[in-house]
């Protein structure tokens, strides 16, 4: 049922991904024929190209859950510290009528093998979570890098609304969300845990409630590749 489910979802991500194509398409040349005569409702075509892009984001995401091992991408030796300073430049307009710090502690020096792009991926869904869990005011998210014994940890707290244990026995689950209805799809986080696991990585999660969340992601300096495995987590 789980691999006809997964053939199901990729057939239906394919059918929306190329009807939403045209529609961009479409919408280009509108742009270009009016031109300036555009300018009373650009607003209103500014929103709907961004839900265009939504809709693929979500659509791709389906997929990535779907069939993992279709978007495996290359290895390199990476330098982890970097990567999560590169993430930190595409998160911070995230609630920016908000008030918040980030405070980043770099310490690891071993680098991993991985796809760069894969984890910071993973670390745009992690951290993004984290600063849509922060309170209104005086919200603070510490990241830290640290070296293991053969591997390193990416740890990232924060001090939001926090889970309940169950819900954190759940948050890997795939489409199970903490969010209000139409702001998230429940896939990111089962997607993160399964690109981690595929380097033989892990991520573990301690969380209650009103006293914020901490993720731990580890990674192998050398990955052991897992393929097959079933995605879904459970917590202690």
């Amino acid at each position: 049922k789980l691999a006809a489910l997964g053939e199901l979802t990729a057939g239906v991500a394919h059918e929306i991904n190329n009807p939403t194509a045209v529609m961009l398409g479409n919408l280009d040349i509108i742009i270009a024929e009016m031109g300036p005569a555009l300018e009373p409702v650009e607003d209103e075509i500014d929103l709907v190209i961004e839900q265009i892009y939504r809709i693929k984001e979500i659509t791709n995401n389906l997929l990535q859950y779907a069939k993992p091992d279709s978007y495996a991408g290359y290895m390199t030796e990476t330098d982890v510290n970097n990567v999560v300073k590169d993430t930190l430049k595409l998160v911070r307009h995230l609630r920016s009528h908000s008030h918040y710090r980030i405070e980043l502690q770099t310490e690891a020096s071993l680098p991993v093998v991985i796809n760069p792009q894969e984890l910071q991926q993973v670390l745009v869904n992690l951290i993004g979570n984290a600063i849509q869990a922060l309170p209104d005011s005086n919200g603070l998210i510490h990241i830290i890098t640290k070296d293991q014994q053969d591997s390193v940890q990416i740890i990232i707290q924060d001090n939001g609304h926090g889970m309940d244990s169950d819900s954190a026995n759940k948050v890997f689950n795939p489409f199970y969300t903490t969010k209000d209805q139409g702001e998230g799809t429940g896939l990111g986080l089962s997607i993160s845990y399964s690109l981690i696991r595929r380097y033989g990585g892990d991520i573990n999660v301690e969380s209650s409630l009103g006293s914020g969340t901490s993720f731990t992601v580890t990674l192998l300096c050398n990955p052991v590749m897992i393929e097959g495995e079933k995605t879904i987590k459970k917590q202690l």
